[in-house]
């Protein structure tokens, strides 16, 4: 298959702080756009377990921060 999107997930990590100041997000800022408290996204981002953030969670965060790996945001065209 030539043009598969199909790709890896990209493995979870608990950078979850740098990423979130890479995106240009304050704590406040992160938690609003995840729909969480704002507790819940200070729990995620101070422990060091991996799993707190889903895969989902983790590539969006990847995204905003213009870190993922495989795929980046580009700007709506204006009509």
């Amino acid at each position: 298959m030539g043009n598969s999107i199909v790709r890896r997930p990209v493995p979870v990590q608990n950078n979850v702080r740098e990423l979130r100041i890479a995106a240009g997000l304050s704590q406040e800022g992160a938690a609003e756009r995840f729909d969480l408290s704002l507790r819940a996204w200070q729990t995620k981002e101070a422990t060091a377990k991996v799993a707190l953030l889903s895969q989902g969670e983790y590539e969006l965060l990847l995204l905003l921060a213009g870190r993922h790996p495989h795929y980046e945001l580009v700007p709506q065209d204006k009509k």
